[in-house]
């Protein structure tokens, strides 16, 4: 991993969140930062059979053309490439992604200049959503190295008959160390958050479920479930499905801390609906990744990545993620949401 870069707690301790964790001074860390983004409808423009995707073709409602797609994939890369920039720059070794089209988008992505020396690798599994966007990851290898990935499927309690997005998990080793991610995209509040929640509480179920079996077989592996589970960090999915907490001093062996749980009780957030804030997109920590000595890797930092350049900045939604497209309409923006990153640290041996 010859690209990896060492920094002292000199340089490290910074507060950018509510849990920060600071670095023993004078020793030297390997930094990884792991990013999860809502890419808001990553299609390219070719029309596929088994897809609605006719709202994103040279001639559909969102007239989507090849400048317009160049575009947004140049967009995506700069942000990208900004992902934890004041901690490595290396920019993420990892990062979960959700409104993916096709593995071949992803190529597209990772091969943008501002991002190609990466050498970014995608993994996508089709899904049976009836847009055909996918939850997705993509890699940096000098970091993650994978060695199996599979996705499960998540049934609509009330609408049975409609398809939603799987759940991809993703098995390797992040910085040498035994690591699974879970990428999520729970079902829409469609039809309104109360009528819809018994979907992101089946979704919930399903991914405690297969941490449960990964921990079962070995209770020391790392597990990160991150995604955009249209919930907030207090919603019942979260907290009672997935049974999350959010003091990191009382570490919980069998339940997940959730960093942006304060981050959303101080109002922050990662899209706006009617002037609400809701922090829908989060990555979540099983007990492994916690601190203790830093002889292993471990949380340092989680941020939302809000800069004002992917946010608008006039009209009605000044300050909103500034998006792609808004009904119908080009805006050529970024995304309807804003990216998080967790940031891990792991000592440098002598």
């Amino acid at each position: 991993m010859k690209h990896l870069l060492f920094y002292t707690c000199s340089i490290l301790a910074l507060h950018l969140s509510l849990y920060s964790q600071k670095l023993e001074k004078g020793i030297n860390y390997h930094i990884a930062v792991v990013a999860f983004w809502n890419l808001e409808n990553l299609y390219d423009t070719i029309n596929d059979p088994y897809k609605i995707d006719e709202e994103f073709l040279p001639n559909g409602l969102n007239l989507w053309n090849t400048s317009r797609y160049l575009k947004k994939l140049d967009h995506l890369a700069e942000v990208i490439k900004q992902l934890g920039e004041e901690y490595t720059a290396d920019g993420p070794a990892v990062i979960g992604m959700c409104e993916v089209e096709n593995i071949n988008v992803l190529k597209d992505l990772a091969k943008q200049e501002k991002i190609a020396k990466k050498n970014y690798q995608p993994i996508l599994i089709e899904g049976p959503d009836a847009r055909g966007v996918d939850p997705a990851l993509m890699y940096n290898p000098n970091y993650f190295q994978p060695i199996k990935y599979v996705s499960y499927p998540v049934l609509l309690v009330t609408e049975p008959e409609h398809k939603t997005r799987n759940i991809l998990v993703v098995y390797g080793k992040l910085l040498g160390e035994p690591f699974t991610f879970l990428i999520n995209h729970w079902p829409s509040r469609r039809g309104g958050e109360e009528k819809s929640r018994p979907n992101r509480i089946a979704a919930a179920k399903i991914a405690r479920h297969i941490a449960d079996s990964i921990t079962k077989k070995d209770p020391n592996i790392k597990i990160m479930i991150m995604g955009d589970f249209n919930d907030d960090p207090i919603n019942e999915s979260i907290k009672k499905h997935i049974h999350t907490y959010n003091d990191i001093k009382r570490t919980k062996e069998d339940e997940f801390f959730n960093p942006m749980e304060n981050l959303h009780k101080k109002g922050f957030g990662t899209l706006a609906y009617q002037d609400q804030w809701n922090l829908f997109d989060q990555i979540l920590l099983n007990q492994p990744l916690l601190p203790k000595n830093y002889s292993t890797l471990e949380y340092l930092n989680v941020k939302i990545f809000n800069k004002p350049f992917v946010r608008n900045d006039f009209g009605n939604f000044k300050g909103y993620p500034f998006r792609t497209i808004v009904g119908g309409n080009y805006q050529g923006g970024y995304s309807d949401h804003f990216s998080v990153y967790i940031v891990l640290a792991k000592q440098v041996k002598k």
